[in-house]
């Protein structure tokens, strides 16, 4: 096979290398792919596509490698690494953007921030756009803008046929559909975005209250019961973890970025932190600062560093907070060192009128993050998120993919009926099966 882009094989020195380099998880990972492939150009996609065709291999694709999971790395498949499609265009007269997978959303989203434009991008900073928008993403202004694949119009993807095709709502609508929400058990490799991009809200920033962990039952019962009420300008969520700010004491900070269009919106906002009967139980708390998006990322990429191992997983749920406090405090009591946390997040879901693949979201998103740097410290902590987890699946309504942790346990991301058209549509797309699709199947398979 030939392609203008690099091609290395399991055989080759520094094999093994190339691929922990793909990955922000640095976990060890004991599989053994068979080839990573680099392409330039859509002909080079369309001919690795035959050639795991011909030779009975199957195809993982990745575009910034930051799938907790490494759901792209496979015992002898071929890798397919989008890195070098990584161009957009803005174009403010359309309100419209074009963007390739392995644009980095937040890169996007800052570009637009200068031209007073905006986009749902995800919190994290680096986050590429193609695992982003194919499994859902949950984004900066989301509970307003909804999720970010419901702002992708189009899409240019290359079939498990090789064919080079658009979709759209009316063009191969089967994929379109398909591409928002499937995540990694997506059946093509999508080469382009077609995304609607808004105007930038007028104002955007954050309040904070930090709470010390003796705190925790005042403030989730607080958290629960001022919930339902959160403005959707309000992307409300709590962190809990050893080492609140970086540097002080073991809490929970509780933030809300906010992103309101006009002067009234905003003081609606804030009311719910300003009047929050535990404010003065918070050592430290903040009045809303406006900031820029750089300014949030690097707000949101203190709980991210790069260069560590983590274990991830998550839970959507409805139960009520008597359920939830008992597990809150003994998590909070099993906490790993930092960066290691805990992400309550208030979503409170709007009735989506989308037609799409993403179809599982509840009222509040538990997500756990165990995080270390060396070797010696993965049998302490690889399994704490996932054993919290499950310990919890009673309480879960499903889970989201973007923290996935489907090679430790299977769990619902998609709702029956949608699994069933999605099953069907890649029936017909791939025949034989050619692209790999979750580490696990959806428990209600």
């Amino acid at each position: 096979m030939k392609i203008k882009g690099k091609i290395i094989r399991n055989t080759d020195a520094g094999f093994h290398e190339a691929v922990m380099e793909t990955l922000f998880n640095k976990r060890p990972l004991d599989r053994k792919p068979f080839m990573l492939c680099q392409p330039e150009r859509v002909e080079d996609i369309i001919q690795i596509i035959k050639f795991a065709r011909e030779n009975g291999k199957k195809i993982s694709v990745f575009s910034g490698g930051h799938s907790w999971s490494a759901n792209h790395v496979r015992d002898d498949s071929v890798i397919i690494d989008l890195g070098n499609f990584n161009r957009y265009e803005i174009n403010k007269d359309s309100m419209t953007a074009t963007a390739e997978p392995a644009v980095s959303g937040s890169d996007l989203l800052i570009e637009l921030f200068k031209q007073d434009l905006f986009f749902p991008a995800g919190h994290c900073k680096g986050v590429c756009i193609g695992g982003y928008l194919l499994q859902g993403g949950f984004a900066w202004n989301g509970r307003k803008l909804g999720m970010a694949c419901e702002s992708v119009i189009g899409i240019d993807v290359v079939t498990a046929n090789g064919e080079f095709v658009h979709a759209s709502a009316t063009e191969n609508a089967d994929l379109y559909w398909s591409a928002r929400g499937s995540g990694g058990g997506f059946f093509g490799v999508i080469v382009k975005f077609y995304l609607k991009i808004y105007p930038c809200p007028k104002y955007c920033g954050m309040i904070s209250h930090i709470f010390q962990m003796k705190h925790l039952e005042d403030v989730y019962n607080w958290a629960y019961e001022v919930g339902p009420g959160v403005p959707e300008s309000v992307e409300f969520q709590m962190l809990m973890s050893r080492n609140t700010l970086k540097y002080l004491a073991p809490g929970i900070e509780a933030a809300a970025p906010i992103f309101a269009d006009s002067e009234d919106e905003l003081h609606e906002a804030k009311r719910f932190m300003e009047n929050s009967p535990i404010k003065n139980k918070a050592y430290f708390r903040t009045p809303f600062v406006k900031m820029g998006v750089k300014m949030m990322y690097r707000f949101a990429m203190t709980h991210y560093p790069s260069n560590h191992q983590w274990g991830v997983d998550n839970m959507w749920t409805n139960a009520t907070i008597k359920e939830l406090m008992p597990f809150l405090k003994n998590i909070s009591e099993t906490l790993p060192p930092p960066p290691a946390h805990v992400l309550w997040l208030n979503w409170q879901p709007p009735k989506r009128e989308t037609e799409m693949a993403f179809s599982v979201e509840d009222k509040i998103y538990i997500a756990l993050y165990g995080a270390w740097k060396t070797d010696a410290e993965i049998a302490l902590y690889e399994n704490w998120a996932t054993d919290w987890m499950k310990k919890m699946s009673h309480l879960a309504s499903g889970i989201q993919l973007a923290d996935e942790s489907l090679h430790k346990r299977t769990a619902k991301f998609i709702s029956d009926e949608n699994l069933r058209k999605l099953i069907e549509i890649k029936t017909k797309r791939d025949s034989k099966n050619l692209f790999h699709e979750w580490h696990s199947k959806p428990e209600n398979l």
